[in-house]
C-alpha cells in the first residue's frame, strides 16, 4: 500500500473509533443517534403481539418470547368451574385449566403443576372469590398458597377467616374477594402448584366453594385467577 495512504489511515483511524454515528441526523449526540423509528428483526416473533424489551447482563436486547431469562408475565390462568372445599383434613389442588397466557408452556392444565424454565425471582399473584358457605355454627378458616412439590413444602402461604360466626357482617353464603401477592425465588428443577385447605374438623359440612365466576344483577365476570411473572 502507498505509504502516504497508510499515514492518512493512521491519522484518521482514532477519529473513526471515537466518532458518533447519526442516522437521520447530522448532529449525533451519542455513539449511535437515530432520528426515527428502529426495527430489530432479531426481536420479531410469531405471536402477533407487542412485547417489552429487556437487556441481558452482556447488553443483548431480548424479549420473553425469544429468551427465557427475560422478565415478564409467564402465566395467567382461571378456574373453569367452582371448586368444592368440603374435604376433611385434605388439601385441594387448584387446577387452573382455563389459560389466558402461558408464554413458555410451563403450566400443565391437567395436573396444575408449574415448572419454570429457568431459576429466577417471580411475582406470584392470587385473586379469588370464596362463597356459598352456609354453615351457621362453624367458622371457615382458609389456608392457601403455592406448594413446592419437589421440596414438599409451602413456599407461599396465607391464612384468613372467610366466615366468622361471631361477626354478623360475614353473612351466610356470601361471596368474598381476596388478593395475595408476593415475590419468590422459583427453581427450574422444581415443580409448583396452588393449594387450598379449609376443613380442620372431620364430619363437618363445609359447603364453601372457590368460585370461578362472580354473578350478580349487573352481570357475570371471571373471578379466580392466578398469575406468575418473572421479575429478575
Amino acid at each position: 500500500m502507498n505509504p502516504k495512504k497508510i499515514v492518512l489511515l493512521l491519522l484518521v483511524f482514532p477519529f473513526l473509533i471515537f466518532s458518533q454515528v447519526g442516522i437521520g441526523t447530522t448532529n449525533p449526540t451519542k455513539e449511535l443517534d437515530v432520528n426515527g423509528d428502529v426495527r430489530i428483526r432479531g426481536l420479531s416473533n410469531n405471536s402477533g403481539t407487542t412485547n417489552p424489551v429487556s437487556v441481558t447482563a452482556d447488553g443483548t436486547l431480548v424479549t420473553s418470547l425469544n429468551n427465557v431469562t427475560a422478565p415478564g408475565i409467564k402465566f395467567v390462568g382461571f378456574l373453569s368451574s367452582d371448586l368444592s372445599l368440603n374435604l376433611d383434613f385434605t388439601f385441594k389442588d387448584i387446577v387452573l385449566s382455563n389459560e389466558l397466557l402461558d408464554v413458555l408452556n410451563e403450566y400443565n392444565t391437567t395436573t396444575g403443576r408449574y415448572s419454570p424454565s429457568i431459576d429466577g425471582y417471580y411475582k406470584i399473584s392470587m385473586d379469588f372469590d370464596i362463597g356459598n358457605y352456609t354453615n351457621s355454627s362453624n367458622d371457615l378458616d382458609i389456608l392457601i398458597g403455592l406448594w413446592d412439590f419437589t421440596a414438599n413444602k409451602w413456599v407461599l402461604r396465607r391464612t384468613f377467616k372467610h366466615r366468622d360466626n361471631n361477626n354478623s357482617g360475614l353473612g351466610s353464603g356470601r361471596n368474598e374477594s381476596y388478593g395475595i401477592t408476593n415475590y419468590l425465588q422459583l427453581l427450574q428443577s422444581h415443580s409448583y402448584g396452588f393449594r387450598i385447605f379449609t376443613d380442620y374438623e372431620a364430619n363437618t359440612n363445609r359447603d364453601a366453594k372457590l368460585k370461578s365466576h362472580n354473578t350478580g344483577s349487573t352481570g357475570t365476570s371471571l373471578s379466580t385467577n392466578f398469575s406468575i411473572e418473572k421479575v429478575l
